[in-house]
């Protein structure tokens, strides 16, 4: 069984470690490597930020094995915008996680701010990922520019994202 708890300010160096995995820079937006310098603030605003929910998650033998973060962007007019990002640290990929920390990271985030939709921008190559928020309860909505993918395959034009939604 999986235990969460919130981030706190010493999980930065585990944050940093998974941020700048090769796995998870080369399924993220934008690939480039992260500095500790640019992450150390960045975690600092988000730990600061009511709008941000970081938890992470452990076994039942205390060991961590990933995070999951939620952001929420207020939209006037219209309900808030909640996006999911998970990492499952290195040694804990091929067994079945991802799933489970999707499913209860978004319980905890609906306990916190309500009944509230949650979004997964995907990128349409990461099949591991379509697969777990797939497990997880998340249907396929349509393909989103939010998060444009650039490489040469596009001959430098943007590739749509994959937008995933949960309103369980």
């Amino acid at each position: 069984m999986l235990t969460y708890r919130t981030a706190q300010p010493a999980d930065a160096r585990l944050y940093f470690d998974w941020a700048n995995d090769p796995d998870t820079r080369q399924q993220s937006f934008n690939s480039s490597p992260i500095s500790l310098e640019t992450h150390t603030g960045w975690f600092t605003r988000k730990l600061a930020d009511p709008n941000a929910l970081l938890l992470i998650f452990s076994s039942e033998t205390g060991q961590v094995v990933g995070q999951v973060r939620f952001e929420r962007t207020p939209v006037a007019d219209m309900p808030d915008e909640i996006i999911i990002g998970i990492s499952v640290d290195a040694k804990q990929r091929g067994k079945g996680l991802a799933s489970q920390l999707i499913q209860k990271g978004c319980a905890v985030c609906r306990k916190q701010w309500g009944i509230v939709t949650i979004h997964a921008y995907i990128k349409p190559e990461n099949e591991a990922s379509v697969r777990a928020f797939e497990r997880a309860g998340f249907r396929l909505s349509g393909k989103s520019g939010k998060f444009g993918i650039s490489g040469r395959a596009t001959s430098g034009h943007q590739t749509p994202c994959l937008l995933y939604v949960n309103s369980q």
